[in-house]
């Protein structure tokens, strides 16, 4: 039987999209999609396939309203068709682009329509890959008790099917809640590991995110060096194969290293460039987290007059979103605010709200920031035996964990705790240790401040 021409362009357009040429692919699926306009009937089916790929190319180009219009259409067609296993992946691309945009709500209404058709239909490796997503969504929401459940049963199912396919994604996901709790050493293992699996299987995207993991974990262990090797590896895999969404956390990750550094102008401008990156893909969260950084460095270079108004907007996005990972950062970062200003009760606020809601969802992380910021916070207000029990939390809770930086902001506090309380010989000790870190870790403007502190001991005998 002899092709249609319809069937001939839906040959070229899906050897393309397959080929990875998807500019091509857009093309010839649009020109396939008109055949009907020029008098030439296109089947439903076809039809359908064309929408969806559409959808599926936009969504790796970032232009998710497009995305979301070619999976609107496509879903229609598959209602038409009354074809299970094409809604089931519609519904769960739409829920991929609505998680992005923060309408958390309508991302899980349309994972959990995925699910059921999956789950009647048998599709076990579907039902695996579902899992993953709800645990993604229950991750940023902090529940992760719930995130957790979904992960393990995505991979038992995964294991059961001997689908390697899904393994990279699951275990960065266990990974991240490990980061999460604090258990660096089996966080690190497990995205260490992952990567190779990643390599093996030839997903490039597992590979550029765990990079990105990595990353964070090295600079939270004060491993500069290390951090800012394993942002080149990410940014080389993300630019060569179009990662937009993996180049934007790569750039706030090395932003947060350069902010350690002191270098407040190289930080601004990765946060601000990741910013452009997430309000182009119109990723909410992304957008909250990248406001919240540009604040940061703000409050840390004194420059004040931008921080409210960014705040606001993180706060008003996370609030939206229910993000309570993101809701604990912005109170973390209008504590820093507030005390900036010297403005003591606000700051106090500010932190035990954040401190709330990090213990709530089990963020050690967060927790250990908040001792050693409500130790200087205590300092600062002549609040001595708070100040010293929060300083003693936090060596515990950053010991722990390995934070470098945050230790080292405990030392030179609780030097100048001593300081205040005629503990000279003390505030000199823990002022060294203090400089001593801030050496290892580039921090000119902090090991700076600490070099002027010793010299204020000295001078006063």
């Amino acid at each position: 039987m002899k092709e249609s021409v319809v069937e001939k362009v839906m040959e070229k357009a899906d050897r393309c999209f397959v080929n990875g040429q998807y500019s091509k692919a857009v093309e010839f699926y649009t020109r396939a999609i008109n055949l009907n306009k020029a008098g030439e009937e296109v089947p439903d089916k076809l039809k359908a396939r064309a929408h969806c790929n559409l959808g599926i190319i936009y969504s790796i180009q970032g232009e998710m309203q497009k995305a979301e219009q070619e999976y609107l259409i496509a879903l229609e067609l598959n209602k038409k068709l009354d074809r299970k296993e094409g809604l089931s992946n519609i519904y769960c691309n739409l829920g991929v682009i609505y998680t992005g945009w923060g309408e958390l709500a309508k991302a899980e209404e349309m994972y959990k329509q995925s699910l059921e058709i999956d789950e009647g239909l048998g599709n076990m490796d579907g039902v695996a890959g579902i899992c993953i997503n709800l645990g993604n969504l229950y991750y940023i929401q902090g529940n992760l008790e719930a995130a957790e459940d979904m992960f393990r049963k995505a991979l038992i199912i995964t294991k059961h099917l001997s689908n390697k396919e899904n393994l990279p994604i699951i275990f960065s996901n266990l990974g991240n809640i490990n980061y999460f709790l604090g258990n660096m050493e089996t966080a690190e293992k497990i995205f260490r590991e992952t990567v190779e699996i990643s390599k093996l299987l030839m997903n490039n995207e597992a590979v550029a995110l765990n990079y990105v993991n990595l990353c964070s974990l090295y600079h939270k262990q004060g491993k500069l060096k290390r951090s800012k090797q394993l942002y080149d590896m990410a940014m080389s895999v993300c630019q060569n194969f179009k990662m937009k969404e993996a180049e934007a956390n790569a750039l706030s990750i090395m932003g947060e290293v350069l902010k350690t550094e002191g270098d407040y102008i190289g930080a601004r401008k990765m946060f601000s460039r990741a910013l452009e990156i997430d309000r182009r893909l119109d990723r909410k969260i992304g957008i909250s987290d990248d406001l919240c950084s540009l604040a940061s460095v703000d409050i840390r270079e004194g420059t004040l007059d931008e921080v409210e108004d960014n705040l606001k907007q993180a706060l008003e996005i996370n609030e939206k979103l229910e993000n309570h990972s993101g809701i604990a950062e912005n109170h973390y970062e209008y504590g820093n605010f507030y005390l900036a200003k010297g403005e003591y009760k606000e700051a106090e606020d500010s932190y035990k709200t954040a401190m709330q809601i990090a213990e709530h969802i089990g963020d050690k992380i967060r927790i250990a920031k908040l001792f050693s910021k409500l130790g200087e916070l205590f300092v600062a207000s002549g609040s001595f035996e708070q100040a010293r029990i929060y300083i003693n939390k936090s060596f515990e809770t950053n010991g722990e964990i390995g934070y470098k930086e945050m230790i080292a902001d405990t030392c030179k506090n609780y030097g100048d705790l001593c300081g205040k309380t005629g503990e000279n010989e003390k505030a000199r000790e823990y002022y060294d240790k203090a400089l001593l870190i801030y050496r290892e870790l580039s921090s000119g403007d902090r090991a700076g401040l600490v070099t002027e502190l010793i010299a204020d001991l000295e001078r006063a005998g």
